[in-house]
């Protein structure tokens, strides 16, 4: 599926999730920064997508591919992502500045960077992997 068709999707549901309008979204806008998306907001905007495409969608998805590509490398310890997560993290994400992906940054902090893009990859892992 094309991404300009899932980021269309994503903002008609954050529009209705958050009220924000679709027309002033961007790729590039983080969820909970820059646009206001709140836990249960979230929890809302996944379900709304889950239900559109029919496939199961958690923003640990991103985690969950890294450390099986780690395999026995940690990912975190502590709570704070190793370098090896981190040079991971840029390579799965590409989309988030590589500037805030740094030495410290903890696995709470990281969902802080997910982007309507970031969302918009997630979606199309899932439904790729359907096909």
């Amino acid at each position: 599926m094309e991404m300009n068709e899932i980021f269309e999707n994503v903002c008609v549901i954050i529009e209705n999730s958050t009220g924000k309008p679709k027309d002033s979204i961007k790729m590039e806008d983080t969820l909970f920064e820059e646009l206001g998306v709140d836990s249960i907001d979230l929890v809302d905007i996944l379900f709304e997508l889950e239900t559109l495409y029919g496939v199961e969608l958690k923003v640990s998805d991103i985690e969950q591919r890294i450390r099986v590509e780690l395999g026995d490398v940690p990912y975190e310890i502590d709570g704070i992502i190793t370098s090896e997560g981190l040079e991971a993290i840029r390579k799965h994400m590409t989309e988030v500045d590589p500037a805030s992906i740094k030495e410290g940054l903890t696995v709470n902090r990281l969902i802080q960077l997910f982007s309507v893009h970031s969302l918009c990859k997630i979606v199309q892992y899932r439904i790729s992997n359907l096909e």
